[in-house]
């Protein structure tokens, strides 16, 4: 079983235990300012770091290591938009890192702030865009008569012809290759099919079921985020769970709010890259699997979740939402 590390659970107490004492007076300072700038907001650990979080959404957090100090808007777009005001300052994409004797203007703290606030409100009011979600909506006639001798509507008729409608997948990839070379293009006209005389909805695969994926890049480097999901269940299955990220040990979470609870037996380990679990709520006769891949990047590290096997569309759509939800209140 992994084991866990000590990380404090309150900002007084990650405050009580930075060694230097100009960067606990800095900090201490810090915390002030951004209570005063966001009366509202619930202070937390996230990623191991004190942060401050408007209706859900991390706006400000804050960090001591060995011989800096760091602000961190939760964004990769506030220290790129603020780069004349910062000029002068270490910074990432990420964060701006400084001496702990050093402190940040309180100006710059107030327009950082500001910005990241600027960003939720604009992201809030954003309408989401359309999703082209069917075959024949993202790849167009012209692609697929350039590729294959045939528009969508020449091949409707063509499998209608042939007795597609009665074929199993595996058989109607086998029918269009007896015209098409290529195995994506076989894949792709097979799904289109099925689609368009409802053998298949949109978001089920032949043999997976219904799945569904949710990506997020997260503000920690990759073996963070590792160390996050093996050591902290709780903060992504939720509270009171338990996990034993070894091959063929399990986890548990309890029923809570309402929710039913979850378990599983983990299935697939690679450490600091890969989890694969079954994935079976209260109530299911049988389990869904899922999937959590950790993959560096040049600002940080993503984390995509992969589930397959999920019974329904409406089940899909739940898991979406709540993976989202999970990745987003992470930060």
């Amino acid at each position: 079983m992994a084991t866990k590390t000590r990380v404090p659970q309150t900002i007084d107490a990650y405050l009580a235990g930075v060694p230097d004492p100009a960067a606990k007076k800095t900090l201490t300072a810090l915390r002030a300012q951004l209570k005063k700038l966001l009366p509202k907001a619930t202070e937390s650990i996230s990623y191991q770091m004190p942060t401050f979080k408007v209706d859900g959404s991390a706006v400000a957090g804050f960090a001591f290591f060995k011989h800096h100090c760091g602000y961190y808007p939760f964004s990769g777009s506030v220290v790129p938009a603020l780069a004349a005001e910062l000029d002068g300052y270490v910074t990432s994409k990420s964060g701006v890192t400084f001496p702990p004797d050093q402190p940040l203007p309180a100006k710059l703290v107030k327009k950082l702030v500001q910005t990241r606030l600027a960003e939720i409100a604009t992201r809030a009011k954003k309408p989401a865009a359309a999703k082209k979600t069917l075959i024949t909506e993202r790849i167009t006639d012209a692609a697929v008569k350039e590729a294959t001798g045939h528009d969508w509507k020449a091949w409707m008729r063509v499998l209608d012809k042939a007795g597609a409608a009665g074929l199993t997948h595996k058989q109607l990839v086998t029918l269009v290759g007896r015209d098409v070379e290529s195995g994506w293009w076989r894949q792709s006209i097979a799904v289109a099919y099925e689609q368009a005389r409802n053998k298949r909805v949109v978001g089920q695969t032949a043999g997976t079921g219904f799945q569904v994926g949710v990506v997020r890049t997260l503000p920690m480097t990759a073996p963070q985020l590792w160390t996050w999901l093996t050591t902290q269940p709780e903060r992504w299955l939720g509270p009171g769970a338990t996990l034993n990220a070894e091959v063929g040990g399990s986890y548990v979470a309890p029923k809570r709010r309402g929710n039913p609870g979850v378990r599983g037996e983990i299935r697939v380990v690679k450490p600091g890259k890969r989890l694969r679990m079954t994935w079976q709520p209260d109530g299911w006769t049988k389990p869904a699997t899922l999937q959590l891949t950790v993959m560096p990047k040049a600002k940080g590290a993503s984390l995509h979740v992969h589930m397959e096997k999920l019974p329904d569309a409406d089940v899909r759509e739940a898991m979406r939402e709540r993976w989202s939800k999970v990745l987003a209140q992470a930060l």
